[in-house]
């Protein structure tokens, strides 16, 4: 298990991986795209498993809404905002090569919660920043992902709002219906047969770890898969390249 600064995570999955240890990492996955690209070499010549702290997608909220949408292949669309809170420039999360920043750091876990709904990868992601000279360690932007299937999802992370406020909401609309899910405790559901849930907030912790180790017990598929980690890991790190460059970076 590694919960080290965010800088350490790569080579210690590396390292890892290559003696065939299962991993459980904390998010991000990597800071960079060449560490990306050298995890994944690790990992396919390896037969050990890799999991992300992705937990958002194992909430209940989420389980249930991801029923309630069903099979469909039709796009959807996907809001993700999170109330992030104020944390002073000198913290080591603001620091790129340390933390590599709050959208690497922490908005990861709304991309890979939208990948989970749209049963997509992202194709190409464009940011904008708040003010008018935003840094690559920005933590008030918007985020608009594209996916191959032709869902779209759109991601506030903000950190100039009050703490009185929820810290997360998802909207999802598709097909003449909407889900609102409100800081993991409580979701409203507008033409589906269900109303929605309320209940004390689980944002997927636990049930993330019980998956994690029965499918390190027993083997199996990975929890989440390979190529939905790498997918969300890049897409974080190439919103940043978005962001200097202002335009659209396509997602390998």
């Amino acid at each position: 298990m590694i919960t080290t600064r965010h800088h350490l995570h790569a080579n210690q999955v590396i390292q890892a991986l290559k003696v065939n240890k299962n991993v459980f990492v904390e998010k991000p996955l990597g800071i960079t795209m060449y560490e990306l690209d050298e995890i994944a070499s690790a990992y396919q010549k390896g037969d050990a498993s890799l999991t992300v702290g992705f937990n958002r997608r194992f909430s209940p909220f989420i389980r249930d809404a991801k029923q309630e949408l069903g099979t469909t292949s039709a796009p959807i669309n996907v809001i993700a905002t999170m109330n992030a809170g104020f944390i002073p420039q000198d913290h080591w999360t603001q620091d790129m090569e340390i933390g590599g920043g709050r959208i690497i750091g922490e908005a990861c876990h709304l991309i890979d919660l939208i990948t989970y709904l749209t049963g997509s990868l992202v194709s190409a992601v464009v940011m904008n920043a708040l003010g008018p000279n935003p840094s690559g360690n920005t933590d008030n932007a918007s985020i608009l992902l594209r996916y191959q299937n032709g869902s779209q999802g759109m991601i506030q992370y903000l950190s100039n709002g009050n703490k009185a406020y929820s810290k997360e909401r998802v909207e999802i609309y598709g097909q003449g219906r909407t889900i609102v899910i409100d800081n993991y405790r409580k979701s409203k559901y507008y033409g589906f047969k269900s109303s929605g849930m309320r209940k004390t907030q689980d944002k997927g912790h636990q049930e993330l770890f019980r998956l994690f180790l029965q499918q390190i017990r027993n083997g199996g598929d990975p929890i989440i898969p390979f190529n939905e980690i790498m997918n969300t890991s890049r897409t974080a790190i190439a919103a940043i390249s978005s962001l200097t460059s202002g335009t659209w970076v396509d997602v390998a």
